[in-house]
């Protein structure tokens, strides 16, 4: 299980967590996006806030227990890992804050919700490209064609 060793240290675990927290945030915001018209919808999001600090905390307690320790995240009200290590989101309504709620107690934002979705893209294709030149080195490395 060398390969595995190589691979769980550094930031491809933390590449890998981020890009699977804004696929499932991605369909989230999708999801809003398709019951805008909805009566009674309420928008929901992941919290990304929440995740940036459970990552952040689970990268310093990685760094204390040295090299090879595994990345371990704290769960939180909307986000949590079972025990093979895969994400189990559960969207939390929106707040509708500066929104306007309508009458049919949905507050809709377009204009917002594509916002958010091509900030999480973008997060998504950083983490992706960044992923992608680290395997793409350790090919490399693999194949002695440095």
């Amino acid at each position: 299980m060398w390969f595995e060793r190589i691979v769980s240290r550094g930031t491809t675990p933390v590449l890998e967590q981020v890009m699977v927290f804004t696929e499932e945030r991605q369909k989230v915001l999708a999801n809003n996006i398709s019951n805008i018209d909805t009566v009674d919808y309420q928008m929901q999001d992941l919290d990304v806030a929440t995740f940036s600090a459970n990552l952040a905390d689970a990268i310093e307690k990685r760094a204390s227990r040295g090299a090879g320790a595994r990345l371990e995240i704290s769960s939180s009200r909307d986000i949590s890992w079972d025990d093979r290590g895969r994400l189990q989101a559960r969207p939390i309504i929106v707040e509708p804050g500066n929104n306007i709620l309508f009458h049919d107690k949905n507050n809709r934002s377009i204009e917002k919700q594509m916002a958010e979705m091509a900030k999480n893209g973008l997060t998504h294709n950083v983490a992706s490209e960044l992923l992608r030149g680290k395997y793409s080195g350790l090919e490399k490395a693999i194949r002695g064609t440095l």
